[in-house]
């Protein structure tokens, strides 16, 4: 189909038409270092150029992506008119055209989106859902689709009534996938949930937003399993926003205490252990009120802010304890529902913490004490508890004791040169740590940092001290386990690539047989 009016369109073809017959060596070349742009931008190296400057590339892949494709058909065109095709060389054009319509509209989207996703960046809000940023390609490419149908002289409206039918039949099969794009849609216009808000369904579903495209929305909930809902299930049903980790969550417990206890005291005390815990926030502070009081027994409300709502599993367990430790030392017990019920007999079941002798059994160099030793080294060991993230021994610090794991999990990690630190294993319940600073004069060069609630058992210096003394044959066994220990640091030294004194077996036997042979304080 001949052209019947020039158009901007038709006027640019044309020139690259003429500048391909004269100067095609150069139009490869500028196509040739569009891919290499393209390439370099987004694939060398371990930080591409895009990821240094987005805004930029962005940019200039607006004028780049369009003006390629119109090279890249004019040097098509040239290839057909040598060929001898005469035939293709308008669809050919045309194709070309349309091809650098839609790549404008692209382009257009891509700065857009980069634009989007860089301010959320800034402002340290949730990234934009997939939603939208799709929405905004489609809606600046079909720009670019009916700036082409312009150019070529087409009307849109009467493209869309000749479709008008077609259109119909469509949309009837799409029924269900239309109703989730629009839903989706309007979710995002009015904004109910945010990208790491959590969910909470009317069927008690519960989970994280993760994303939201054009037909569902992802929720990863708390087992880390993803819960696809499409959009029109969520958008007509009532949920809970329990909202993410820069919202301030305000839940309350009930406590039911005996009704022969001051009210005015019992608030105190619950207040006053809402007060101790780390994970509650301070301001606005605590509030503790008489919620039931005309049944026995009477029922405390506590309501507490905390930092956020994932924050409320490890908040609640911290003001639980501190609750039952403030009512345990004023004498208190929680009161149990008044019922009348009929009881037989039966097996009282009860579950106590290993004995100190039981769980140092699980030593590797206990194999070679005795009952008697063990029993010994019990009676000078204790049991102590930590919280989490507690710091049980830092790097740098000279421990002075043996601490055993009775119960959770340790973190052991190092200090790399860059700052960072690297988690080298998590020390289960039977593992140990203290040996080798117990027994060298080496600080410690691993940090160690109580994962979850940990109980450790503390045994003595002076009673190891005292075994090994009565039991020379025991000081080769440990020796060999201070050096395998050392090595395994060493390891980690290495590959922090710190430098240090690297110790033998000579050395660590010189250092035992010196801190024997200290004479010991009298404890007192």
């Amino acid at each position: 189909m001949e052209d019947r009016q020039v158009t901007a369109t038709v006027a640019v073809l044309r020139l690259m038409d003429e500048l391909s017959s004269s100067y095609w060596q150069l139009l490869l070349v500028a196509l040739a270092l569009f891919v290499l742009w393209r390439v370099g931008t987004r694939v060398v190296g371990e930080r591409p150029l895009f990821d240094h400057f987005p805004r930029t590339t962005a940019a200039i892949d607006v004028i780049v992506l369009p003006f390629s494709w119109i090279v890249g058909g004019a040097l098509l065109r040239l290839a057909n008119r040598a060929v001898g095709l005469p035939a293709l060389d308008q669809p050919i054009k045309w194709l070309t055209a349309l091809s650098a319509y839609l790549a404008a509209g692209w382009a257009v989207a891509r700065l857009v989106e980069v634009q989007l996703l860089l301010r959320a960046e800034a402002r340290q809000r949730e990234r934009v859902p997939q939603l939208i940023i799709g929405l905004i390609y489609i809606l600046l490419m079909l720009v670019g689709l009916g700036l082409f149908m312009n150019q070529r002289g087409y009307s849109l409206s009467g493209v869309w009534v000749s479709t008008g039918v077609a259109a119909a039949v469509l949309g009837l099969a799409l029924q269900k996938t239309l109703g989730d794009l629009f839903s989706g849609i309007a979710m995002g216009i009015e904004r109910p949930f945010r990208i790491g808000d959590w969910l909470e369904l009317a069927d008690g579903r519960l989970g994280e937003v993760v994303d939201m495209n054009w037909r569902a929305t992802r929720l990863r909930g708390w087992d880390n399993a993803t819960l696809v809902v499409p959009n029109s299930n969520l958008a007509s049903q009532s949920f809970k926003n329990l909202h993410g980790e820069n919202h301030v969550y305000a839940p309350w417990y009930f406590v039911k205490l005996p009704a022969d206890v001051d009210p005015r005291y019992a608030t105190e005390l619950l207040l006053q252990a809402a007060m101790r815990c780390d994970s509650v926030l301070k301001l606005p502070p605590p509030v503790v009120r008489l919620a039931e009081g005309s049944s026995l027994p009477y029922s405390y409300m506590v309501w507490v802010h905390l930092r956020q709502y994932p924050a409320m599993f490890r908040a609640r367990e911290e003001l639980f304890r501190e609750i039952h430790k403030s009512l345990q030392e004023s004498g208190i017990e929680v009161a149990p529902q008044v019922q009348e019920m009929r009881t037989r007999r039966a097996q009282i079941s009860s579950a106590e913490p290993p004995t100190l002798a039981l769980a140092l059994k699980s030593l590797e160099f206990a194999g070679d004490l005795t009952d008697d030793e063990i029993a010994q080294i019990a009676a000078r060991s204790e049991y102590r508890h930590f919280d989490t993230g507690h710091v049980l021994l830092a790097e740098g610090a000279v421990s002075d004791a043996l601490y055993v794991i009775a119960g959770g999990l340790v973190d052991s990690s190092v200090l790399l040169p860059d700052g960072t630190r690297k988690e080298l294993e998590t020390l289960a319940p039977g593992s140990y740590f203290g040996l080798t600073a117990m027994l060298t004069t080496e600080p410690s060069f691993e940090e160690f940092i109580a994962r979850t609630d940990v109980t450790l058992i503390r045994v003595d210096l002076d009673c190891v001290r005292a075994v090994v003394d009565a039991r020379p044959g025991l000081k080769d066994k440990l020796v060999e386990l201070v050096k395998e220990r050392w090595d395994l640091a060493e390891a980690a030294r290495a590959q922090s690539r710190r430098r240090t004194r690297r110790l033998s077996i000579r050395d660590i036997r010189l250092e035992l047989e010196r801190r024997l042979s200290q004479p010991r304080l009298p404890r007192r």
